[in-house]
């Protein structure tokens, strides 16, 4: 599928899951009411049933085809890229009411999990927690969703969030030690709090460590620019530390 194919797909995204979700939970009806009507509209176009059957039939596998699409965390970023501030809160509104209206057990959770992140990428973060708590229910030790509502938490930038945040990163990186991701969370949560000098150390840790080989410059993080301003000169020597961490891995040193 070329990204002129995805791009028009994923632009009608919302109304793709809500065909989904009606499928698959209200199958039996949605049979009956295409049984009784010889044409529809979706997307701008008209439709015209010759063959109910194969054409819903059709329309379905085209719907578990874009569903698939946003339940790979791949393609989440692409979509995000595209998507537009309506089409994001109707599909928050979408994801509650599937989270209230389809049993748990049968919760598609990745597709879930990559529209709390579009909510989160989209500057929704109280939607985005909400999302997040509600998977963690299910899963209250999932390390990836608990670091992505820690993000979402610090991302507000407000005091009573990112204190929120701070004990679910110090448990997170207790547990896992060598997960970089969640160190720099970590660091971003402790600078947002002034706490500088252990922003600066945890900074110091991560780029020891591989994650700087996979990743962008932590220390250019948005997130980061108090204890930028507060330490200046230990941020530059974290700065030539990062810099030369690339020269030797560069190098093979």
């Amino acid at each position: 599928m070329n990204d002129v194919v995805l791009m028009q797909l994923t632009s009608n995204v919302f109304w793709i899951l809500v065909i989904a979700g009606v499928v698959g939970v209200f199958r039996k009806e949605l049979g009956s009411l295409i049984a009784s009507i010889a044409n529809f509209k979706v997307a701008g176009s008209s439709f015209e049933f010759r063959d109910r059957k194969e054409t819903l039939q059709s329309y379905i596998l085209l719907a578990e085809t874009l569903i698939d699409m946003l339940s790979r965390t791949e393609r989440i970023d692409a979509i995000t890229s595209i998507i537009t501030a309506p089409q994001v809160e109707k599909l928050a509104a979408f994801a509650f009411k599937y989270s209230e209206e389809v049993e748990r057990e049968r919760w598609n959770e990745e597709m879930l999990r990559n529209i709390a992140y579009l909510l989160l990428r989209a500057g929704r973060y109280s939607q985005a927690v909400k999302l997040y708590d509600e998977l963690l229910e299910r899963r209250p030790d999932h390390l990836e969703l608990l670091n992505l509502k820690a993000l979402a938490l610090i991302t507000t930038r407000l005091d009573e969030k990112v204190n929120q945040a701070l004990p679910i990163l110090r448990d997170l990186l207790e547990r896992y030690p060598e997960a970089g991701v969640v160190r720099l969370n970590y660091a971003l949560a402790c600078a947002l709090s002034d706490e500088h000098d252990e922003a600066i150390k945890q900074m110091d840790k991560l780029i020891q460590s591989e994650y700087v080989f996979s990743n962008n410059n932590p220390l250019i993080d948005p997130l980061f620019e108090r204890t930028r301003v507060a330490e200046p000169e230990k941020v530059k020597a974290l700065q030539a530390q990062f810099e030369k961490r690339l020269r030797d891995g560069q190098s093979g040193v």
